[in-house]
């Protein structure tokens, strides 16, 4: 029965919970891809002024006029600091021509016994998008391999000994086989030579070698650079977003000459600029993906948020459930409280209806008024119930001698306590509190009631009253069977009984000890119930009023 109420509570919880959460999650999203774009705005502007510094130094510089497209090459490195973006470069003189771009992968290397890094690696030019894929997935996996130092020259070794928080591997030499224009080689190999043997780094069949003089170079000091291998994305989104970058770049060129314009675009996915600066003409492109940009950082809250939501949702529904349950339980029993004066009243309204043993009318109706004035008592016990519950009960407080109502309430019960053959122990010192004596009198009498009914015939019922640390403690116990365990917990409940076929029988409808709890609450007390030898405890602990 439960889990037939608490899935379909859940479910439709869940659902509600999930769409605030989806919601939630929305708004985060969107404030994270606010932020991460203008980082990436940020970045790119950097970026950029960076690039064009090395520009001007390099065209500035004393470099060879055909050194120089190879020198802006290597320092015109992407931009691809923000995850799920990638951004390429590229410089213009003011007459149009291409000055350098940024390259995928690149590198440089120096002749043994140099030290100089005067040879530029172009592998763009030569590598197709599979072959950059495969480099760029080795350099990934072995990030050591970006820098190789050869000891054959000796020229390193006093510097690798120093050296060691720098990422690199110690060989003998390294060679590069490729097509050589002045200080530039597009590598069609490359190998590390160890002690232990070879590593090929790139060993490539591109028909850009068709035709072409291969020329082999020994270094001692080789350097390699690629987005794929170092950007956040996994290398194949990030070899389409460079590739979406240049596409950018190259839509906003088209066959215009670059001298005195000024263009910018964005869209929902990249954006571009081309501008004129100092002499040059400025061009980037940047290709992103929204969706990476706005999660990458809230995945962890993400899931953090959605577990918590669903037990959010499950501890409601589970709260839900057993409201429900208890309510189901509420007008059962209601319902079935009243059946039986329901059946009588009318049993006995027939009978007179039909004129049935005219003699015995008195008593027919003195049993009608009996039936109703239980189901007005029962009634009238689940408003003042129902109003406690709702604190919307009228509560005049005022000192109260709790020991003397304790002591009139108890009286009164001497005579049936000696009809069923129970003794009864009274200890009760002087205790004031604060309340209605009216309501405190149904509190002990309930109770009072509660510990005839179930004291076996010889047993003894035993009351103490005594003040502890400015609070009232009642006490009543009685000698009897004990309550189940499983029942302790729900003996305050309306119309709940632990042995429902004897409370019947005895009479009452199960809401004495509901009213107490609600009564004593409403009072600032507590109440509770507790098993002992050959017995039962219940008590009661109100708050004592000073003078």
């Amino acid at each position: 029965m439960k889990q037939k109420l608490l899935l379909p509570l859940f479910l439709r919880t869940a659902a509600r919970f999930l769409l605030l959460w989806c919601l939630m999650v929305l708004l985060l999203s969107l404030r994270e891809l606010d932020a991460q774009t203008q980082r990436l705005s940020n970045g790119v502007n950097e970026a950029r002024d960076g690039s064009l510094m090395n520009a001007q130094l390099v065209l500035d510089g004393r470099a060879k006029l055909w050194d120089k497209p190879a020198i802006l090459d290597d320092r015109m490195s992407a931009y691809y600091s923000t995850y799920g973006a990638v951004g390429v470069f590229r410089l213009y003189d003011t007459e149009g021509a291409e000055l350098a771009r940024s390259q995928l992968t690149y590198g440089s290397f120096s002749l043994p016994g140099t030290g100089v890094y005067d040879h530029f690696l172009n592998f763009d030019a030569v590598l197709t998008d599979d072959e950059q894929l495969a480099l760029g997935r080795f350099l990934r996996e072995e990030r050591q391999l970006g820098r190789f130092y050869g000891t054959e020259s000796g020229l390193y070794d006093e510097y690798l000994g120093s050296d060691e928080g720098v990422s690199f591997t110690v060989g003998l030499r390294g060679e590069i086989t490729g097509v050589v224009e002045h200080n530039v080689v597009y590598p069609q190999k490359l190998v590390y030579y160890y002690a232990d043997g070879p590593v090929t780094l790139l060993d490539t069949d591109s028909p850009f070698f068709d035709g072409k003089t291969l020329t082999t170079f020994t270094s001692d000091s080789i350097q390699l650079s690629s987005v794929l291998a170092w950007a956040e994305t996994d290398p194949e989104l990030t070899l389409k977003l460079f590739r979406e970058a240049e596409a950018r770049v190259d839509d906003l060129v088209g066959d215009l000459t670059p001298s005195n314009l000024w263009a910018a675009t964005s869209s929902y996915g990249g954006i571009g600029s081309l501008a004129p600066y100092d002499g040059l003409v400025s061009a980037y492109g940047v290709a992103y993906r929204p969706v990476l940009m706005a999660t990458h950082d809230l995945w962890f809250l993400y899931l953090a948020t959605l577990l918590f939501t669903l037990l959010l949702a499950f501890f409601t529904a589970r709260a839900q459930a057993g409201s429900l349950r208890r309510e189901r339980e509420l007008t059962n029993a209601v319902a079935h409280e009243l059946k039986t004066p329901l059946a009588l009243l009318r049993s006995y309204a027939e009978g007179l209806q039909e004129d049935i043993a005219p003699d015995k009318r008195a008593q027919y109706l003195e049993v009608i008024m009996a039936a109703s004035d239980q189901m007005a008592a029962m009634v009238n016990s689940l408003l003042d119930l129902s109003r406690m519950k709702a604190g919307k009960t009228a509560f005049a407080p005022a000192p109260v001698a709790l020991d003397q109502i304790v002591a009139s309430v108890f009286r009164a019960l001497e005579r049936p306590m000696e009809t069923a053959g129970v003794a009864l122990a009274l200890d009760l010192a002087p205790c004031t509190v604060s309340g209605e004596e009216g309501r405190l009198s149904l509190v002990v009498s309930n109770l009072a009631a509660n510990a005839l009914q179930h004291t076996p015939t010889g047993g003894e019922i035993r009351v103490t009253l005594e003040e502890k640390e400015c609070t009232a403690l009642l006490r009543v116990e009685n000698d009897g069977d004990p309550i189940p365990p499983e029942a302790l917990p729900r003996l305050f409940e309306p119309f709940y009984r632990s042995d429902a076929a004897r409370d019947r029988q005895s009479g009452g409808a199960g809401l004495g000890l509901a009213l107490v709890k609600e009564t004593v609450a409403l009072h600032g007390g507590t109440c509770g119930v507790e098993n002992l030898p050959g017995g039962v405890r219940f008590w009661v602990e109100l708050p004592c009023c000073r003078p």
